[in-house]
């Protein structure tokens, strides 16, 4: 099976929250579809509550196509890592429009007081919400400065990795609830 992308950079070595552009894909046409690593918590250090993480990605993908006004966002998508998003987008915005429009989307979480499409019909998990808890998530990123991550300097070796998992869990940070 091939090492996808997204396993081939250092996640001891990632900062969060951080941006990180992923890949650029050239379509058929020609046009550019730009991939970023949205990452919202430290891999292996802190955890999006899973209640908080959906409602975020109501939230956050909403908001963010709002917020990057110039381009068209394909897709936004949580990882189930729980640490972040991955987001398509057509085109390549600078990372400080990201960042910029990331944060005017944390304050918008911060201002609303509705969950949109929570409900049974739009929802394959309508009860599985918290906007207490995305409330968190957006005050927390609010709060950091957000970086951006160096390809180069995430850079893995796969001979280097041992497939044994040493993270002691009840040190791992649950951010949102």
């Amino acid at each position: 099976m091939p090492m996808l992308d997204s396993f081939l950079v250092d996640h001891v070595k990632m900062p969060s929250p951080a941006l990180r552009v992923a890949k650029h894909v050239k379509t058929p046409k020609g046009d550019i579809i730009t991939v970023y690593d949205v990452r919202f918590a430290k891999p292996n250090k802190e955890i999006i509550d899973e209640k908080a993480m959906h409602t975020l990605e109501h939230l956050f993908a909403g908001f963010m196509r709002d917020n990057l006004k110039n381009y068209e966002i394909i897709d936004i998508s949580p990882m189930g890592c729980r640490t972040g998003f991955y987001m398509s987008v057509i085109g390549e915005p600078k990372d400080e429009e990201v960042i910029s429009a990331w944060r005017e989307s944390m304050q918008n979480i911060l201002d609303t007081d509705t969950i949109p499409e929570a409900n049974i019909y739009q929802c394959g998990s309508c009860y599985m919400h918290s906007l207490k808890g995305a409330k968190k998530v957006a005050s927390y990123i609010l709060s950091k400065n957000i970086e951006i991550m160096d390809n180069e300097k995430l850079a893995l070796n796969p001979k280097n990795i041992s497939n044994k998992c040493e993270v002691d869990i009840s040190k791992v940070k649950i951010l949102g609830i």
